[in-house]
């Protein structure tokens, strides 16, 4: 827990506010995937459905947790780090048959793009569904083989996404994001088939500054 005093404001009671963890300068991305991304992973693999996300201001280092260094053993960042741990798994579960697709969607001012579509600039619908819940209409589902494959389709979508210059820095994410791979796994149970679904969300926020 940490508490914050107003300066000058003697007579204000400080604000509190509560962490699950922290980590300080010398915490690595290595760390922090294995203790809160690592079982998320495993969960979505068991066929839950798991978010990531990092919040706060432009410069704060969110893309750095989630991107990384590529080709860095301690600072590889959350998101190629969790697509290397689904296909891994995918190439030991011998037993198991599996459909990985994934999707890269944008909510900028309201409006929802699919970045990997032929046409990026055209606004999707959300829908609601008895059974699958709320969904975005016609967002392009793509069959991905491997971790390389999934990097190459959120490079792509990544360029597509709206920029703009802050106080905090020149061109900056302006937009949320969600790169979501969907998994399903299918095995032969006693004679019987069974399907599990599971859905990895990977969430990108606009720095949470004014524009300006």
């Amino acid at each position: 827990q940490v508490a914050l005093e107003k300066p000058n404001a003697a007579d204000e009671p400080p604000k509190t506010f509560s962490f699950d963890g922290v980590y300080d300068l010398d915490s690595c991305t290595r760390q922090i995937y294995e203790d809160l991304v690592f079982p998320l992973v495993e969960g979505v693999l068991e066929g839950y459905n798991g978010t990531v996300f990092a919040y706060g201001q432009t410069g704060c280092g969110k893309s750095f947790s989630m991107e990384g260094i590529a080709d860095s053993v301690d600072h590889l960042g959350i998101t190629p780090r969790s697509f290397e741990h689904v296909f891994q798994e995918v190439a030991v579960r011998s037993n198991t048959k599996f459909l990985v697709r994934a999707s890269y969607l944008e909510i900028y001012n309201e409006n929802v793009r699919d970045l990997l579509a032929k046409d990026t600039m055209v606004n999707l619908e959300l829908k609601e569904h008895p059974e699958k819940g709320v969904y975005v209409k016609d967002l392009s589902m793509n069959i991905v083989h491997n971790a390389d494959e999934v990097q190459r389709f959120m490079a792509r979508g990544s360029t597509n996404r709206s920029v703009g210059g802050t106080a905090m820095k020149g061109e900056s994410s302006r937009s949320d994001s969600i790169f979501t791979l969907y998994i399903e796994m299918g095995e032969n149970q006693g004679g019987e088939d069974k399907i599990r679904a599971g859905k990895l969300n990977l969430v990108d926020l606009a720095g949470s500054e004014r524009q300006s």
